[in-house]
């Protein structure tokens, strides 16, 4: 279990340094400081936008550390977690939680960020199973 704890936020924080940088680049990392209830800023909207990272990054994890063992499962499965997180994310509860309504309606302006999202969501399962197949198979069952 610990081993995939590990993998889970490791795999996390580096498909969430990915995505970071092209939201950045975007112009969508500044305003997840509301988050903090701090003024729109690319240097703190990376903390809400790494837990976040993190926390979904442990989800897949324990989930795939039994549905998904090949490679291309866990790519497939780490795109359908980048997908989910779109959702879960910018369409549903960063505008909750800043005031707005559910951007659903406007998902179609929201198709860069589904990219960076799905870019999360890829190397998330690529670095996931690498790791995992660097664990010894005794160390996994753990």
């Amino acid at each position: 279990m610990g081993q995939t704890l590990y993998a889970g936020v490791f795999a996390g924080l580096v498909a969430g340094l990915v995505s970071g940088l092209m939201l950045q680049l975007m112009w969508v990392l500044a305003p997840l400081s509301l988050l903090l209830s701090l003024p729109p800023n690319p240097s703190t909207g990376w903390i809400p936008h790494l837990i976040i990272s993190l926390i979904f990054g442990v989800a897949f994890a324990f989930v795939a550390r039994a549905l998904l063992p090949e490679r291309g499962s866990a790519v497939a499965g780490g795109l359908i977690t980048g997908l989910i997180a779109w959702v879960v994310g910018p369409l549903t509860l960063v505008p909750l939680w800043i005031g707005l309504p559910p951007q659903y309606t406007l998902a179609s302006r929201w198709l860069k960020v589904l990219a960076a999202y799905l870019a999360y969501g890829l190397v998330l399962g690529e670095v996931f199973h690498a790791f995992r197949e660097r664990i010894p198979e005794r160390r996994r069952a753990e």
